[in-house]
């Protein structure tokens, strides 16, 4: 994948906007919308032939609906939602220090983020950093553009 594309996708924090439930051209977001289409009449299957199953269902497509509607463009983009960590001034800081990526700044890594981020996110911040410093950003995106967003936090 290109560099522009990986941008596109990856936070200057090296957090994938990609895997993120808010963003609106990630992989969630789509899968949500993909799984609405399939599953279109399916209620109404199970309204005539599983009685049971309609409330599950129901919620379970009010989850899906949410997620299809994410409206996030992005943490470079001027269209985001000002990131689920309030606060954050690492788009501005890495554009004042002409790079993409903390790690790419010759201050990598600063005090000031340690600061920004709770525990989880700023490891992430600096494994991520530290790969992208070390190896580049294609290795970055090649060894974790898979990742679920979220697994930090299940410990």
């Amino acid at each position: 994948m290109e560099r522009n594309e990986i941008l596109d996708k990856v936070a200057p924090c090296t957090l994938m906007c990609h895997t993120c439930s808010a963003y609106c051209n990630g992989i969630i977001c789509e899968s949500s919308k993909t799984l609405l289409k399939y599953l279109e009449g399916i209620k109404e299957f199970y309204e005539e032939h599983i009685p049971g199953a309609v409330e599950s269902y129901s919620n379970f497509e009010g989850v899906l609906r949410m997620y299809s509607e994410a409206d996030c463009h992005g943490c470079r983009s001027k269209n985001h939602n000002g990131c689920s960590i309030e606060g954050c001034f690492l788009l501005e800081c890495t554009k004042s220090h002409n790079v993409d990526f903390c790690g790419e700044c010759e201050e990598f890594p600063c005090q000031k983020v340690h600061k920004l981020f709770e525990e989880t996110v700023y490891k992430q911040w600096l494994e991520g950093n530290q790969q992208i410093r070390d190896y580049g950003i294609e290795y970055f995106w090649d060894k974790n553009s898979e990742n679920p967003h979220y697994r930090p936090y299940k410990g």
